[in-house]
């Protein structure tokens, strides 16, 4: 049975403040639960109707230090979602910090002050989808953990990791290796028509504002997306999580063209 006091921390928990001090967040939906019981983390607390937890391997649900059965009209009191799934999961925070070395050989994606986690979630799956491992982001990023971009994410929270840090300290350090930063901008060359590298930095901005000033001195080159034919009027932009699945796939083409070249 759900308790009141169970009730209180999961509805606690859409805060980000509150999801700090207890280093814990919210997972909701037959797929995210059980992809997140199959990687072989543990659950602190799994909330599920019967029929739910009838039908999952008992070595699953071994995974998860306490089951709270509950009923449909329970989980609506806690839900998240416009319809409940039948189940949702109480799971500790994945702390994670890149050391920047390691970085060389990689491509990964840094976002300055995204704000919408809706965006932050689409951009995740973008980075799982294409191998890409690491998205650093800047203090003013929406939160990972926030329940709609663990939602837009899919499941993709598993697969990549995120960082919280000051970039213009992290672009600082990077600066003296010759790991390149690519910057989407507005004005910059099309990305179709640059020469790439396998490795280095996609490097997104605000929704609004794009990217901060202060980044650009550590910016290697200036990419856009250019549209099919003149922008229409109220269209001169795409939605940066669009964006950053474009250049993506951009950049992995590269790189899929180079290991076809050197593996002949």
């Amino acid at each position: 049975m759900l308790s009141s006091s169970n009730i209180k921390l999961i509805n606690s928990l859409r805060i980000k403040k509150y999801r700090d001090r207890e280093n814990l967040y919210i997972i909701e939906g037959d797929k995210l639960v059980s992809e997140y019981l199959e990687s072989g983390r543990t659950v602190k607390t799994l909330l599920a109707v019967n029929k739910w937890i009838d039908k999952k391997d008992k070595r699953l649900l071994s995974r998860a230090e306490e089951i709270i059965t509950v009923s449909e009209k329970d989980l609506t009191k806690v839900s998240q979602l416009t319809t409940p799934q039948g189940v949702m999961a109480v799971v500790n925070f994945e702390r994670y910090s890149p050391h920047l070395p390691s970085l060389a050989d990689k491509l990964s994606i840094i976002l300055d002050d995204v704000q919408d986690p809706g965006n932050l979630g689409t951009i995740m799956r973008a980075a799982a989808w294409f191998g890409i491992e690491l998205i650093i982001c800047s203090r003013g990023t929406v939160d990972v953990y926030n329940p709609k971009t663990i939602q837009s994410s899919m499941g993709a929270h598993l697969h990549v990791k995120v960082s919280y840090t000051d970039l213009t300290i992290t672009l600082s350090e990077l600066s003296g290796s010759d790991l390149p930063v690519y910057a989407a901008t507005l004005d910059g060359e099309p990305v179709n028509k640059i020469s790439k590298t396998h490795n280095g930095l996609l490097l997104f901005g605000n929704e609004a504002r794009g990217i901060s000033e202060e980044l650009m001195p550590y910016v290697t080159q200036k990419i856009s997306i250019p549209p099919y034919r003149k922008a229409l009027p109220g269209i001169d932009s795409l939605n940066v999580a669009i964006s950053a699945a474009i250049i993506c796939n951009e950049f992995r083409y590269y790189s899929r063209q180079e290991n076809k070249l050197y593996s002949k």
